[in-house]
């Protein structure tokens, strides 16, 4: 505390050493400004007598035909050697002013030598033209010698590294150290205890409103950066000083010293209004935040500490709002989020949520109106304050959520009142990502606690605030599509319908599941059917709609038969519905649809093979088996893509020609799988019983791949379509390789002979083939 007592006292001394001199220097400059404006006036008067004698002499030479020199400012005058030339020069006397003498000639006029870039006089009675203004008049260059141009203030002069390094930064290192010495020197004063405890808050006082006084009068007069420096030192130093009579000496009482922090606060907030200066704005801001901390009590008292930085904030947003400036409002946030922050800290307890939940509304109220007002300023301040003011309303979500998550009650209460707020602003604003983000922000927590809440008391609270919270967005999406028709949905909108929808049938899910588990297939038709249903009334009102509709019946239709059956009636269950997601967005030109329709399809692949698809099951029966049906739903569906696509790409560029030929040769790449496990099925069944089964099974392979290959050969000079035709002679050459690499010296000589005959037949079969339809295959190829 000694060294704080010291700082101040040392601070004033600094303001007696190194204010009053400065203000001192700046009196005596502007009184010597004010002599050379003096002498500047008085030279410019001089010139003007100057010109209207020399005027005065013309004329008067003029009217008697005496020549004469007279000496100007301007130049000198001489006699013409050419009453000719002169006469040129003579000049327009009005009629009826002077007579002109009779019988006498009129004389020369003198020649005016014009001193370089001297503008000749005017003649006496002549008019200013409209057209052509008179130029202010040019000081000679004798004045501008005698009288300089005054200097430019300091303000005003170009920043340069010099300036900030001998103006700014010399600045700030020079208090400090002058305050560091004296501080030196007061501390040995306290030692020795020359100054008593009431004296030393007294003094800090003083020097706090002496600084204060004094940085304002140097930041008038011109030295804005000074003086507002000096002037917010002063009211730290009041701060300090109230801090210390009240922590330290105990010379006030807390409600004192906590009216005179806010009293101070209230100064420096009306200095910085007055001065225009956000610099003191920042020093009453920040002493504002740190008042309750610097003069409270070590107790508890959340209503009235949080009401307190709730005025703050609103006073602060008023000053910010009168000066534009943003950067305040941004450390007011910063200052409430901490101090809520340090409060919850310490004092927060579960049972105190209802007060804390108000205070939070309160202020990300108040910072979301922030946020939308410095939207509006359209500075670089303004848009970074912009961007951090984004972080209020997650930070009072998640804190809302930590807040109520022991209150299930409250809880739902918050999460159906902002969805309702969600969807009302992106209605009026007409912003689809609101929705979307409120859905994200709520619906997971939600589900979260439907999770842990499947008790029967519950149930009824749970499918109310479900069908609530799905309702909201439904309705946010049917009131866009009254107003837009057919126009397409934005991203954030279709992203949101299956979400919402599947979200639906995940908390139904968990509702059902806990006391009927038998009913959730049933519930999944029910979802589909209310799709379809829709997919059926709004068809006629927009084109995204009614097939996005039709992708989530389908989707759980899948889900119904995944519940209901085994996992191979899952596998038809989501193949059907990635034919329906991808017919959906290439209907509505969605590629990123398409993707994830094709993607899904792929897992779906893959689950296929998972499921024991190359080992034979017990019983295995070839062709009628579940593995054979549910292969041959997936090749059908890669069927189905092409032809979707051939349908539907018309619009496109490459009119959808590679995916319709993947889709083609990943199902016939699937049908030749399919047909080789089987006959390798049903030759390994029978090695039990039969020792050459493994050589039956290597032949029939190699000709059922001859086989298909030529058919393919076939089918792809029918149909003009040559990716087919280079499947199949990929086929063939894999058949030759494998003949020839394994059934030669593997295969006896009766299945040899069947095995080479067979792929014989098929390759003479292919080359004449090729040989017959030659022109064709070359001209007519699609």
């Amino acid at each position: 505390m000694r060294v704080l007592t010291g700082l101040i006292f040392a601070a004033f001394v600094g303001f007696i050493a190194l204010v009053l001199p400065i203000m001192a220097f700046l009196r005596t400059q502007r009184l010597r400004n004010e002599l050379d404006e003096l002498r500047a006036s008085l030279s410019r008067t001089g010139d003007d007598l100057e010109r209207v004698r020399s005027m005065l002499h013309k004329l008067m030479t003029g009217l008697t035909g005496t020549a004469a020199t007279v000496p100007t400012g301007a130049g000198r005058v001489t006699p013409s050697a050419s009453a000719a030339s002169a006469a040129a020069r003579v000049p327009e006397v009005p009629a009826g002013v002077i007579p002109p003498a009779s019988g006498s000639a009129p004389a020369a006029p003198p020649v005016v030598e014009q001193a370089p870039f001297a503008k000749p006089p005017s003649p006496v009675g002549a008019r200013t033209s409209a057209a052509e203004p008179s130029t202010p008049r040019r000081p000679s260059p004798e004045a501008d010698a005698a009288h300089p141009a005054l200097p430019a203030r300091a303000d005003s002069a170009p920043d340069t590294l010099e300036t900030r390094i001998g103006g700014r930064w010399q600045l700030y290192a020079g208090m400090a150290v002058l305050l560091l010495g004296l501080g030196f020197f007061i501390k040995y004063a306290f030692d020795n205890e020359w100054i008593n405890q009431t004296t030393r808050v007294v003094l800090g006082g003083v020097i706090g409103a002496g600084m204060v006084a004094g940085g304002l009068a140097i930041s008038r007069r011109g030295y804005r950066l000074y003086g507002e420096i000096v002037a917010g030192g002063g009211f730290v130093a009041l701060y300090f000083s109230t801090y210390a009579a009240f922590s330290f000496y105990g010379l006030v009482a807390q409600p004192v010293a906590f009216g005179l922090m806010v009293a101070i606060t209230i100064g420096a907030a009306l200095v910085a209004d007055r001065e225009s200066s956000q610099g003191l704005a920042f020093v009453a801001v920040l002493g504002g935040f740190l008042t309750p901390f610097l003069v409270g009590r070590n107790e508890d008292a959340q209503v009235v500490l949080l009401t307190y930085d709730a005025i703050l904030v609103a006073g602060t947003m008023l000053l910010a709002q009168r000066r534009n400036w943003p950067a305040v409002n941004l450390a007011s946030y910063l200052l409430t989020f901490l101090t809520f922050g340090a409060w919850a800290a310490r004092y927060y307890t579960p049972e105190k949520y209802v007060t804390t939940e108000v205070f939070l509304t309160i202020f990300c109220g108040m910072f979301v109106y922030l946020l939308w007002t410095t939207r509006r300023v359209g500075t670089e301040t303004g848009d970074i304050v912009s961007v951090v003011l984004w972080t209020a309303p997650i930070a009072f979500h998640i804190a809302s959520l930590n807040n109520l998550l022991p209150h299930s009650l409250p809880l739902l209460v918050y999460l159906m009142l902002v969805t309702l707020v969600g969807v009302v602003a992106s209605v009026k604003f007409d912003r689809a990502w609101v929705r979307l983000a409120v859905f994200a922000a709520t619906t997971p927590v939600f589900l979260q606690w439907v999770a842990r809440h499947t008790t029967p008391g519950w149930r009824v609270g749970s499918v109310v605030v479900m069908l609530a919270m799905y309702g909201m967005h439904l309705i946010a999406q049917g009131e866009r599509i009254s107003r837009k028709g057919a126009e397409p949905w934005p991203i954030g909108d279709l992203v949101l319908f299956h979400a919402n929808g599947l979200a639906l049938f995940g908390g139904a899910y968990l509702i059902v599941d806990a006391f009927a588990p038998q009913m959730t297939s049933s519930l999944a038709l029910g979802l589909a059917l209310w799709h379809f249903g829709m997919a059926w009334y709004f068809g006629a009102l927009t084109g995204d709609a009614g097939p996005n509709s039709v992708a989530l019946g389908f989707a759980f239709v899948g889900f119904a038969i995944g519940l209901e059956f085994d996992d191979w009636l899952k596998i038809v269950g989501w193949t059907v519905e990635s034919v329906a997601v991808v017919w959906v967005g290439l209907r509505t030109r969605r590629d990123w649809m398409r993707l994830g329709g094709i993607l899904l399809l792929a897992g779906t692949t893959v689950r296929l093979m998972s499921l024991g698809f190359f080992d034979a099951a017990a019983g295995f029966t070839p062709v009628f088996n579940a593995r054979f049906g549910v292969t041959l739903v997936l090749v059908a569906a890669c069927y189905a893509l092409a032809y979707i696509h051939k349908c539907g790409g018309a619009a496109m560029s490459d009119h959808a020609a590679p995916e319709i030929g993947a889709s083609i040769i990943v199902a016939n790449l699937l049908t030749l799988v399919l047909i080789s496990t089987e006959i390798s099925f049903y030759w390994r069944i029978r090695a039990a019983e039969d020792a050459t089964a493994d050589l039956a099974r290597l032949a029939s392979l190699s000709i059922a791949w001859a086989l298909y290959g030529t058919a393919l050969i076939i089918i792809g000079i029918n149909r003009r379509y040559a990716p087919v035709r280079y499947l199949a002679l990929a086929l063939l050459a894999l058949t030759v390789g494998k003949v020839f690499l394994v059934d030669l010296s593997v295969l006896g000589s009766i299945y040899r002979i069947i095995g080479f005959i067979g792929l014989g037949l098929a390759l003479l079969l292919g080359s004449w083939l090729y040989q017959r339809y030659r022109g064709l295959i070359l001209g007519s190829d699609r």
